[in-house]
């Protein structure tokens, strides 16, 4: 939408242009037509190479965007499987300090008792 409005308003101006320059000519008839055929000729080399280039701009978004995608999955992966890994590794820790809390919690019963007798 953005490169139709750009086009529209490089068009517009282009017309604007040669109506000001026709009506404010200086020269000829002859010389003006020859100036409006050479500045039509420059008008479309330039639309041509805007064109090229507006599609190479839209090339490398989408390679962009499909490059994004993939490694942002890529990235996902590697987080799921860290996660995953971190979670295994910490599980034997996880129960041994569970089983010393619980030794904990039995000796100070045992000291509260020893001493409320």
């Amino acid at each position: 939408m953005k490169a139709k409005s750009l086009l529209l308003g490089l068009l517009a101006g282009g017309a604007a242009a040669g109506i000001s320059t026709l009506l404010t000519a200086p020269a000829s008839g002859r010389d003006t037509r020859q100036q409006l055929k050479e500045n039509t000729s420059i008008l479309k080399e330039q639309l041509l190479e805007l064109k090229s280039e507006l599609m190479a701009i839209k090339e490398s978004a989408s390679f962009a965007s499909k490059e994004g995608k993939t490694a942002f999955k890529e990235f996902s992966s590697d987080i799921k499987y860290s996660i995953s890994n971190w979670k295994n590794e910490i599980l034997p820790h996880q129960h041994r300090l569970q089983r010393e809390l619980q030794e904990i919690e039995t000796a100070i019963h045992e000291l509260e008792t020893n001493i409320n007798k």
